[in-house]
C-alpha cells in the first residue's frame, strides 16, 4: 500500500521529493497502487521505487528517474514519457500501449513479458523474446 505521504510530497513538489530522495537513497519507497493519474512528475527521481499497480494515467513523466523499479502491472495510459529513464525497470504486466513519446531504445534494458502491453508501432525487445523462449 502506498504511503499516503510519499503520495502526498511527490504529487505537490518534485524537487522537495527529489531533495528528500537524495538526502535518504537508501529509504524503500513504496508507492505500490499509488494514484498518480494527471500528476505533473516531470524530472522526478522514482529509481528503484516499488511502483506496482500505480496508475500514472495521463501522467507528465518527462525525463523521470524510473530506473531499476518495480512497474508490474502499472497503467502507464497516455502517460508523457519523453526521455523517461527505464533502464532495468520491471514492466511485467503494465499497460504502456498509449504511453507518449516511447521509444525503443527506453525498453531495450527492461523487463517484460506477454502481459506487458506496448504501443503497436514498437517491436517487442530482443531481451523480452529471449525471455519468452527461455520459458
Amino acid at each position: 500500500m502506498a504511503s499516503l505521504e510519499y503520495v502526498a510530497l511527490l504529487t505537490s513538489d518534485v524537487e522537495e521529493w527529489n531533495r528528500w530522495r537524495e538526502e535518504e537513497p537508501e529509504t524503500h519507497v513504496d508507492l505500490q497502487n499509488a494514484d498518480l493519474r494527471a500528476a505533473n512528475l516531470m524530472l522526478a527521481n522514482l529509481a528503484r521505487v516499488d511502483l506496482r499497480r500505480a496508475d500514472f494515467t495521463m501522467a507528465n513523466l518527462k525525463g523521470a528517474d524510473l530506473r531499476f523499479s518495480d512497474l508490474r502491472g502499472a497503467n502507464l495510459i497516455g502517460a508523457r514519457m519523453i526521455g523517461t529513464d527505464l533502464e532495468g525497470a520491471d514492466l511485467r504486466g503494465a499497460d504502456l500501449r498509449t504511453a507518449e513519446d516511447l521509444t525503443p531504445e527506453q525498453l531495450a534494458t527492461t523487463l517484460g513479458d506477454e502481459s506487458t502491453t506496448i504501443p503497436s508501432d514498437i517491436v517487442i525487445p530482443r531481451r523480452w523474446r529471449a525471455e519468452f523462449t527461455a520459458r
